[in-house]
Parts: structure tokens; C-alpha cells; sequence
């Protein structure tokens, strides 16, 4: 029984065609030398394009391309957070957050949201939540683990809270934005209440473009940011390879002709997914607006004992047993902010997915009536 994985961050699909034939061209026509820092000028506005159908002009120079988001968040952690800053991120989110403020001068404050609310970071809860310290506020949408996404009004009513405190910066990290089952996200610049010198966008190309592999991103923010993070990203990894770079064009100016199919799929796998988790008792999850994700709570089937014997008592425990029973693997929720939750990605093939709700299904009914 071969393993089926449903604990990655990245998508089945190959990457579009556009960007691989652009890419090789490139490479063709020794397209191999350093480009600058901040990415090539095509790319930068291209991505400032892509960005005026939101009603939002921007010039190529708030536009810096990153060796991936990661990297970008890292830029920004690395230019904006002095001694003891805070980072304030709300729970559950993405695990990689803890670990890149390990290696910078602040620290992670986590803000718990709930499953029972949507998992919604309200403007209350923010403003209790700021401290003297507190130097950014990362928010991630749609979110990673759970699909939360954020509409206009929302985003609005945090950026006001935000305007508040003039050294507060509001980070969106919106790499899923283009995988959504509804409303489409509205980038937090575009919002009203946006100042341009303290709201901050990452993006890239890795979730909605099934480019993970490629590591490319961006930031957009206000020019004196941008030139800050140029100079860091210049003294440390430099720029982006000009090949990969022709192939993140070619994707973005070819997104509408090539997203549309991934979307399709998803969506469809989304049901095969929720319609999997239904038919499992005692099982609760948010249906996620965006990304490809699903949490659910499993913590009724923790505190039991497995067919090999092991008692079953965390997250971890039941993942184990699910792997090494079932050759199916899950996130723990433990590392996203939330004990008895895992993380399950649907962005796999149509055939594995229904195998692997199966596998689950057996494997967790097993634990309540053995």
C-alpha cells in the first residue's frame, strides 16, 4: 500500500507551461548572468499590473523580487524589528513564522482565534492585544492551516486599529490569494485605511501557481522599505536568477488562461474532502474559504489505544498510528497553535485523495470500536 501524503504545503500540478517555455528560453539565450537585486524591471511591473485591476497604481520601484516568501518575511524581520519587538500573529498559522523570528532581534505573540468564530481576528481582540513593543502585525490571507479569509470590510476594520499606533506595521501575507471558493481576496493595499508607508504585501508564486520548487516572491511596500530590503537582500542571497524570473512573468501574464483548471480541481477535491470528513463521527472542521487546506479537530479520538498496543495521547501519537498503520500522513496541529487539530491538503490527485479519506475513515472508527 503505497503512502499517501496529505501533510505538504505544495500542490500536485506542474508548474504552467508559459513559465517552463519561458524559463528554458531564457536559459537558451544565456540568460545566466546576475540581474539586480530587486528583480528585473519586466517582472516588477508586471506584478504592478497584475495589481491595477484592483484600482492600485504602483510604480516598479515598491516592488522588490524575493528568493521565495520566506525569504521576504525575513527581509522585513531583518530591516523593521529592533531588540525585544513583537510580532503579532494569529493562531493557528503557519509553523515557519516561529521559526524565522528564531534567528531575528524579536519575538512571536501569539493571538488565539477559535474554530467556534471562524477562526476571525476581530479589531477588539487586536486592540487588547497591542502592547509598547508590539512592532507588526502578520496576517495571513487566506490563512495556512485554516482557509480563513478576510473580506474588504474586515481587512478595514484592523487597518484602523492599525492606524492607531503610528509604529505599528500591518504585513499581509497573501500567498494563496488567487485560491479562493467565494468572495476573491481584496490585497490589503487596495483596502481603505492603506497607508502606504506601514501596509506591507508578500506574495509569490508557489501555492496559486504550483511553482514551490522555483522560489521566487516579492514584497510590495513603500519605496524607503523596499530600498531597505533591497540593500539586506544584496548583502546576503542577492537577486532572483534571471531565468526563473522570465518564467514568474510569463506565469502572471498568462494567470487568467492557466489558474482557472487548478481551481477547478481544487474545488472539486475541496467536496471530496469535506464530503470524506462528514462521514466521520465526532469530527469538526471550518470549511475553508481559501488555500487548500482542511483542519480538523480529531481530539475525540485521542486518549485511546491503537491495534499495535500504543496509547494514543497527542496529536503526534495519532499521526504516527495513521502513518504507520494506514501509510497515510497528516500535519499535527501542535505546530500550527492547536493540539488535537492536523492539517490535511486536498491540492493531491483526485484518486489519492478518495483513498486517503478512506484510510482515515477506517482507521479512526477502528479506535472507537475495537
Amino acid at each position: 500500500m503505497e503512502v499517501i501524503s496529505l501533510a505538504g504545503g505544495s500542490s500536485y500540478f506542474t508548474s504552467p507551461e508559459p513559465a517552463v517555455s519561458a524559463a528554458v528560453a531564457a536559459l537558451h539565450n544565456a540568460k545566466n548572468e546576475y540581474g539586480p537585486t530587486e528583480g528585473s524591471l519586466e517582472l516588477r511591473r508586471s506584478i504592478c499590473r497584475r495589481y491595477e485591476t484592483y484600482g492600485l497604481a504602483l510604480p516598479a520601484e515598491r516592488v522588490l523580487v524575493t528568493p521565495g516568501v520566506k525569504q521576504a518575511l525575513f527581509n522585513l524581520f531583518s530591516v523593521l524589528l529592533r531588540d525585544e519587538d513583537e510580532v503579532l500573529i494569529p493562531t493557528p498559522a503557519w509553523f515557519g513564522f516561529h521559526e524565522l523570528l528564531r534567528y531575528s532581534r524579536g519575538k512571536l505573540m501569539e493571538l488565539p482565534t477559535q474554530a467556534i468564530d471562524g477562526y476571525k481576528l476581530t479589531p477588539e481582540m487586536l486592540r487588547r492585544s497591542i502592547r509598547p513593543k508590539t512592532r507588526i502585525l502578520l496576517l495571513t490571507n487566506p490563512g495556512n492551516p485554516t482557509g480563513r479569509t478576510y473580506t474588504r470590510e474586515e481587512l478595514e476594520a484592523l487597518l484602523h486599529v492599525v492606524n492607531e499606533y503610528p509604529d505599528l506595521y500591518f504585513v499581509s501575507d497573501e500567498i494563496y490569494d488567487f485560491v479562493t471558493y467565494g468572495q476573491p481576496v481584496t490585497p490589503a493595499l487596495c483596502c481603505e485605511g492603506a497607508k502606504a508607508a506601514r501596509t506591507v504585501i508578500l506574495n509569490g508564486f508557489s501555492k496559486s501557481f504550483a511553482m514551490s520548487a522555483w522560489r521566487i516572491g516579492y514584497i510590495i511596500g513603500s519605496s524607503d522599505l523596499i530600498r531597505k530590503c533591497t540593500d539586506f537582500q544584496a548583502a546576503t542571497l542577492s537577486g532572483v536568477n534571471v531565468f526563473t524570473q522570465a518564467g514568474a512573468r510569463a506565469a502572471m501574464e498568462k494567470r487568467e488562461q492557466e489558474l482557472p483548471a487548478m481551481l477547478e480541481a481544487l474545488t472539486e477535491n475541496r467536496r471530496i474532502m469535506q464530503k470524506g470528513l462528514d462521514a466521520i463521527p465526532h469530527v469538526h472542521y471550518y470549511l475553508p474559504d481559501g488555500a487548500y487546506y482542511f483542519f480538523p479537530d480529531l481530539s475525540y479520538y485521542l486518549n485511546r489505544t491503537s491495534i499495535t498496543g500504543e496509547q494514543l495521547k497527542t496529536t503526534a501519537d495519532l499521526c504516527r498510528y495513521l502513518r504507520t498503520c494506514y501509510n497515510l500522513e497528516l500535519a499535527p496541529g501542535d505546530s500550527f497553535g492547536s493540539p488535537g487539530h492536523v492539517r490535511m491538503s486536498f491540492a493531491v490527485e483526485k484518486h489519492r485523495l478518495q483513498d486517503a479519506m478512506q484510510r482515515l475513515r477506517q482507521g479512526l472508527m477502528l479506535l472507537i470500536t475495537a
